[in-house]
């Protein structure tokens, strides 16, 4: 029996002396392949010089059409202690329009994304609370989804700095993409 390789290019697979198959394996985290194969892999970093609670300190909406939106880990970071919320939000966004940076250095592809940040965004509404997450003064912590949370197109996320002294605040989320029908 021969196995072809999958890849459609005539190769086939192989078995070792003790007629074991030869295989191997992608060990390193999904983004790692999506920013090196296809510069698909990307950072929002939200600044807030002043946030204050129960305010909005980043914004983050799929804009493609064709491509879900893969969050691997939102980072947060306060000078003082806080209770931050991560929320899926409607409405139309206002504030200071930011530019996800591609994490593969090499790649010119920007991000299909509405990014804002670095001051309070308004114009939101809550429609599901997706996690919660406290760290003390000069403290961080990240929120690690796994990939799990995809947003579709047009769906969108929002970090509240629900509870804290009013103070720098910073947001990194990392993600990436993957056409639609991969998921099929």
């Amino acid at each position: 029996m021969q196995i072809e390789d999958g890849k459609g290019r005539g190769f086939q697979a192989s078995v070792s002396e003790s007629q074991r198959l030869n295989v191997s394996s992608k060990t390193a985290e999904r983004i790692f392949y999506i920013s090196r194969d296809n510069g698909l892999a990307f950072i929002a970093v939200s600044t807030v010089a002043s946030a204050a609670a129960g305010s909005y300190a980043v914004y983050l909406k799929n804009t493609s059409t064709t491509k879900n939106l893969f969050i691997e880990r939102v980072e947060y970071h306060s000078a003082n202690a806080a209770l931050w919320k991560l929320w899926q939000v409607t409405g139309t966004a206002a504030g200071t329009a930011l530019t996800a940076s591609n994490l593969n250095l090499t790649s010119g592809t920007p991000a299909e994304a509405s990014v804002y940040g670095s001051a309070a965004v308004t114009g939101l509404t809550t429609v599901k609370q997706l996690g919660t997450h406290r760290n003390g003064a000069g403290g961080e912590g990240e929120m690690s989804y796994h990939y799990a949370l995809i947003l579709g197109p047009g769906d969108a996320i929002a970090a509240e700095y629900d509870t804290g002294t009013t103070g720098t605040a910073e947001i990194d989320i990392f993600f990436h993409y993957e056409d639609v029908t991969r998921l099929n």
